[in-house]
């Protein structure tokens, strides 16, 4: 009798334990992907400065007299819109495809905070694939740069395309919905470098 009680509360912690388990596999499923996309930078195909391509400008022999002007007069005028256009690449390694309906993101220049925007999208990302985001945004870098930088200005349009320097970081934290119509923020955080990566 003892024998068979055992037998039974034994058989009980059994039934216990595979009802937790299926009841956190199910609470996993309706919750949708574990990991939110993981971002990477596929192409940088636009950088200007108050209207000027500084992609191609990467020494100071680059900043002729013309360009020189074309930046001080944006900075004089306390509008030096920085406009950039970027093909992200967004990596599902969830086990279900989830539907990408918009962008929160930070914009850094040299890891100092710019600007932070908004973006709509309508992509798929299926289960263990990639898709390309096309991302554009505009923020004035007047008051980034602060009141005295006019003997920093040819320096600070330097860079912005070489791949070894990284100037500019987009934190991104997309918004997605799920199979079941469930919408929500990843709560991951990716920051890749605006470079582009030849190797990609």
């Amino acid at each position: 009798m003892k024998y068979f009680s055992t037998l039974l509360r034994a058989a009980g912690l059994l039934a216990l334990v595979v009802f937790v388990s299926c009841t956190r596999r199910e609470t996993s499923r309706e919750g949708g992907p574990s990991r939110g996309p993981e971002f990477r930078v596929r192409a940088v195909e636009e950088v200007s400065l108050n209207g000027l391509d500084v992609l191609p400008l990467r020494t100071p022999a680059d900043m002729d007299l013309p360009r020189r002007n074309q930046i001080i007069a944006g900075y004089v005028n306390k509008q030096l819109p920085l406009r950039a256009r970027v093909q992200l690449n967004a990596y599902n390694p969830g086990l279900e495809p989830v539907a990408l309906v918009g962008l929160d993101y930070t914009v850094l220049i040299d890891g100092r905070p710019l600007g932070k925007n908004h973006q709509l999208a309508n992509l798929e990302l299926p289960a263990g694939d990639s898709v390309r985001v096309p991302v554009a945004f505009e923020f004035n870098t007047y008051k980034y740069l602060g009141d005295d930088a006019m003997p920093a200005l040819r320096n600070f349009a330097l860079g912005f395309g070489d791949p070894h320097r990284h100037r500019i970081t987009l934190q991104v934290r997309p918004l997605l919905r799920t199979g079941r119509g469930r919408v929500s923020r990843a709560s991951q955080i990716a920051a890749p470098a605006l470079a582009l990566d030849a190797t990609q």
